[in-house]
């Protein structure tokens, strides 16, 4: 049952979705659960999207954050918080205590300049995004809050998009027929990802290019971080729209390697990179290592990717979420035990990027339902549930 209403979640994304067919009007925003008052109930933070040239939204548009009452409802506390947002186009958010006070803080992705709400820990919030040298720039898609350097404090790293903007949007479509549609992000070049090394002052600095990071160019929208190869130090997989996918494998010594192509994360099954969106890591079958899931374009498939400890098997067709999975575009993922057997589930949001896909595909459909894959038994195995 929705009970997002009667919760008192009545917020209103804004697209900005116009006639140009700007292909940031395609992005859904980010959203995350954190106890930002310490009270021991987790409230919800909501990103909002934006307006696009020559298309004012009729209402104000800002993010939104939600203070959970206790007893099943939510209260609106934005605008007494101060996290309304600074008026960039919104994309992802990462929530953590960035400077070890005891109080969560925010970091939200942005078609142009990011945002960092620093936590006063009295129920405000205040921009300290210029201070800590975090406004990055382009277009920054999924964050997550790090400590790659070992140092007890938490690192950053941006994933970004592609380099587009309003002036250069490009036409796209069935011209024979005058239908216009999004762009597929092939036509528009990739960009490379940002890592920030936490100095420890509520100050960053970025370290893209001393890292590596810098020396690829991708077209980044999921990431997650996670000692995947058990070492101890804590890598980063990026999950990039339509070119090969990266796993940045922590060299314990301020720098990374792509190793994605090597150990078998970083195309599908056949040697194919896919329109990569989402990404969630788990061990999902109970062997002690991390296992990834990676969401992809609708007549792809999803990919779950088994940690074989040396290298990894993309399972997803023998665990049964492959075929079920190509009629839709996937976009956010998770892992979770949702009929609570003590195994992990998953769940995948999907939602077709081309509004008028009925047009050009009539078997195609822009609303789409959402996959719950159920974990059978512990092993590899799942049904499928749509909703």
């Amino acid at each position: 049952m929705n009970a997002a209403q009667s919760a008192g979640l009545d917020f209103r994304h804004w697209s900005g979705a116009s006639p140009e067919k700007y292909v940031i009007e395609t992005m859904g925003s980010g959203a995350a659960f954190l106890d930002y008052d310490n009270d021991g109930w987790l409230d919800i933070y909501l990103v909002n999207g934006g307006e696009v040239p020559g298309h004012p939204a009729p209402m104000p548009i800002r993010h939104a954050l939600y203070r959970n009452r206790g007893d099943g409802t939510f209260q609106d506390v934005t605008s007494a918080a101060g996290v309304a947002g600074n008026g960039h186009y919104g994309m992802g958010v990462a929530a953590a205590d960035y400077d070890g006070d005891g109080n969560t803080d925010l970091f939200i992705t942005a078609f142009g300049r990011n945002l960092l709400y620093h936590n006063r820990g009295d129920g405000t919030f205040a921009d300290e995004t210029e201070r800590a040298g975090l406004a990055g720039g382009a277009w920054s898609s999924s964050a997550a809050f790090l400590d790659y350097d070992r140092d007890g404090d938490l690192d950053l790293f941006v994933a970004r998009y592609v380099d587009f903007d309003f002036p250069r949007n490009r036409v796209c479509g069935d011209t024979a027929r005058a239908i216009r549609a999004y762009c597929h992000p092939d036509v528009y070049d990739g960009l490379t990802s940002l890592l920030y090394r936490n100095n420890g002052d509520r100050t960053f600095t970025d370290v893209s290019q001393p890292s590596g990071i810098a020396a690829h160019v991708g077209k980044g929208l999921g990431v997650v971080a996670a000692d995947f190869d058990l070492d101890g130090w804590i890598d980063i997989y990026v999950a990039n729209d339509s070119v090969r996918n990266f796993l940045f494998r922590n060299r314990r010594d301020g720098t990374f390697e792509d190793v994605g192509t090597a150990v078998g994360v970083a195309f599908d099954e056949n040697g194919r990179p896919q329109a990569g969106m989402g990404t969630a890591a788990a061990d999902y079958d109970g062997d002690g290592r991390l296992d990834l899931l990676v969401t992809n374009l609708d007549l792809e498939y999803n990919n779950l990717y088994r940690n074989a400890g040396d290298f990894f098997v993309d399972v997803a067709y023998a665990a049964g979420i492959g075929a079920p999975s190509l009629p839709y575009v996937g976009w956010g993922a998770g892992f979770l035990d949702f009929d609570n057997d003590a195994d992990l589930d998953i769940l995948v949001v999907n939602g077709h990027v081309i509004d008028n896909v009925e047009l050009l595909r009539p078997q195609s459909r822009y609303p789409q339902p959402k996959l719950l894959f159920e974990n059978v038994g512990g092993v590899p195995r799942c049904r499928s549930h749509a909703r």
